[in-house]
């Protein structure tokens, strides 16, 4: 990559492929300089924000080939297969433009489900709960009266995953190095604007010819998964709860009815409490043994029929927790200023926070995973939560504001390394909702967080389908959502048509997992009646015939970064958000809202055969009849893996 500092008469620009990137001038400055003023404060895991910060101009001092002097810091140029501005001397919060255009449109940034495009809108930099207690209960309170639920503007949703780069339409991508608070600014029509309030070390940019090359590229920049297990693929993972007996009996019921299943995923498998949310785990990483008798002995019999048991656990202790005790006496927790244990609460109960920082707890908590969940037998878990560390904190290493959006990445390294310690990788499996910058570098499965079970745009199943989207433009290759969505809130529970419409979409991503919900006896679940069972077989045994398929789009994405699940215009020249790749050679168009019984879809040249109905067709826009049990999924008829598709319309052919 060719990278130039070319100086001007009154200042200098940055070329990289002959692609002019920033342009610093005396009359129209690129960087300014700023002095702090910036407030953060959390409740109930919600941060309020207050930045007052003031900048100014910097005073450019000199330009060289692969230097540039301001008055309080230098900026190098670094080139390999990247180019790199490398910050020095940089102790103050600052702003940088970039070069724009009207037409350019911006992806990435981490997950959002409200916009796949974020040109035209401010783009915090901060890790936190997707959804806040007043966008929820003016949701409840319009569903209880019957209006339709308010659309919030895109700058007041928030993600479980940030990442500071985005991808261009104009064909570069650009990471910024910095874990502080600030703000991507995509409103202006000649430039966009990055706000940094704490260190920025670096800003890294990189072109290719295509998105998917970019995309690829930026998967590569931050980091590859692991192979997943292959396992994984054999079936869906069943998110099932309630005791020994419950989970065991349910698991057999759907496999006497054909339900291919992978993996159990019992996530109060430590027990449960029950609050005025609903049905939660109690967090104390221990083994229930009331509410789960002799599961260590299930566990092995699961697995001589194939089926792994999964659990659950976040880096969080329940006050009332033996685990807390110890970790309180041992100081494995944050402290408020006088030393006391950091409370915060979740629902209705408190907990503390590890210390991550402090080498002692993050030791002992690995011990506990090893001992607590490994010895059990457990393949895997959900390895949740990671957003919560307030900024006022006191750590035994480090400032908290400063390591709060790296927090989750320092949980899921510590994931990482017990599955490193006991040679896991690609043989057990943990996913994980929140993360930063250098999350995919340790996670072994990102999952999209506690979506609603409705079809809302926001907050419900169409917000699921453009986090994927997002994710794929943000490093992250493989993700997946629950299938029915999570959260049940008065007026709002997991309808059939729902889990059935959710259950089609996501057989085609990688990944097909369950998830009881928050009230489960609320909610439709895959056992709930003969019409949710046979639909589960008929589903889970597609996706595990889509194995060999599976296998070769990850290996595509191992080997060259490519997302799993994709935007359609990734390959093909069409630009919409309701629909999505998988691979390159399925197109599916999901049936996003409740009364639908036909989708609109657009077809790119070739041949494209319904995987459900047979029909073939070529480029244009059909109205397709998609009633439940028949997804508009298409298939490229000159695909190498056609036999493959063939077999699974064959097996349709059969329910």
């Amino acid at each position: 990559m060719t990278s130039l500092i070319n100086k001007l008469n009154n200042g200098f620009e940055l070329v990289f492929d002959n692609y002019t990137i920033l342009r610093h001038t005396d009359t129209d400055p690129a960087f300014y300089i700023g002095d702090k003023d910036l407030t953060i404060t959390m409740k109930k895991g919600e941060f309020k924000i207050a930045d007052k910060t003031v900048f100014t101009p910097c005073s450019l001092i000199s330009v060289s080939d692969n230097q540039v002097t301001f008055d309080t810091f230098t900026i190098d140029l670094k080139e390999d297969t990247h180019t790199t501005l490398i910050f020095n001397s940089l102790s103050h919060p600052i702003q940088v433009k970039l070069l724009a255009t009207k037409e350019e449109k911006i992806y990435g940034l981490g997950e959002h489900f409200t916009h796949l495009n974020l040109r035209g809108h401010h783009v915090k930099n901060w890790v936190e709960e997707h959804i806040t207690r007043k966008q929820i209960y003016n949701k409840i309170i319009r569903r209880l009266l019957h209006i339709k639920p308010k659309k919030w503007p895109f700058e007041d949703y928030k993600t479980y995953f940030k990442t500071p780069s985005f991808i261009s339409s104009s064909h570069y991508f650009c990471h910024m190095e910095t874990s502080s608070y600030g703000v991507f600014d995509f409103t202006h029509d000649t430039y966009h604007q990055f706000t940094c309030l704490g260190p920025l070390e670096s800003i890294t940019f990189h072109k290719r010819h295509s998105l998917l090359e970019l995309s690829g590229a930026l998967c590569q920049f931050k980091g590859i998964t692991p192979r997943l297990p292959s396992w994984v693929y054999d079936g869906m993972i069943l998110g099932i709860q309630g005791g020994t007996k419950v989970v065991d009996d349910i698991t057999q019921r759907m496999r006497d009815n054909d339900v291919k299943i992978s993996a159990i995923w019992a996530q109060d498998w430590c027990g449960e409490i029950h609050t005025y949310f609903g049905k939660q785990v109690f967090w104390n990483w221990e083994h229930d043994a009331l509410l789960y008798p002799d599961l260590k002995t299930y566990i092995k019999q699961w697995d001589s029929k194939d089926i792994k048991f999964l659990g659950y656990i976040n880096p969080y202790l329940s006050q009332n927790g033996n685990l807390f005790k110890v970790a309180k006496e041992n100081n494995y927790l944050v402290t408020n200023q006088d030393g006391s244990v950091f409370l915060t609460q979740a629902t209705s109960f408190k907990f503390g926070i590890i210390d991550l920082t402090n080498q002692e707890a993050y030791n002992w908590f690995k011990t506990i995973i090893k001992s607590n969940l490994l010895d059990l037998g457990m393949m895997g878990w959900m390895a949740d939560f990671g957003e919560y560390l307030p900024t006022d904190c006191i750590l035994s290493q480090g400032d908290a504001e400063t390591l709060h959006n790296q927090w989750p990445d320092l949980w899921i390294k510590l994931n990482r390394e017990v599955f490193e310690e006991n040679n896991l990788l690609s043989k057990a499996l943990f996913f994980n909702r929140a993360g930063y910058s250098n999350n995919t570098k340790y996670s072994t499965l990102i999952w999209n967080g506690d979506q609603h079970v409705d079809f809302t745009d926001d907050f419900g199943m169409r917000s699921a389908l453009r986090a994927q989207l997002s994710l794929a433009f943000s490093g992250v290759g493989i993700s997946h959502s629950d299938i029915g969505g999570y959260t049940t809130v008065p007026g709002i529970k997991r309808s059939k048509i729902l889990y059935l419409r959710w259950l089609e979409m996501n057989t085609f991503t990688p990944i097909l997992r369950s998830h009881e919900g928050n009230r489960p006896t609320s909610n439709i679940q895959p056992y709930s009646d003969t019409e949710t069972i046979q639909a589960t077989a008929k589903f889970s045994r597609i996706y595990s015939l889509l194995k060999p398929y599976l296998i070769a789009v990850e290996k595509a994405y191992q080997a060259h970064g490519y997302p799993m699940v994709r935007p359609l215009f990734l390959h093909y020249n069409i630009h919409r958000e309701d629909g999505f790749l998988l691979g390159k050679d399925l197109i599916i168009y999901p049936a996003l809202d409740k009364a639908q019984t036909s989708v609109t879809v657009d077809l790119p040249k070739g041949e494209w055969i319904h995987l459900f109905t047979g029909n073939c067709y070529s480029k244009g826009t059909f109205t397709i009849s998609c009633p439940i049990g028949t997804p508009a999924v298409f298939y490229n008829a000159s695909s190498q893996h056609s036999q493959t598709f063939k077999t699974i319309a064959n097996v349709i052919n059969q329910y």
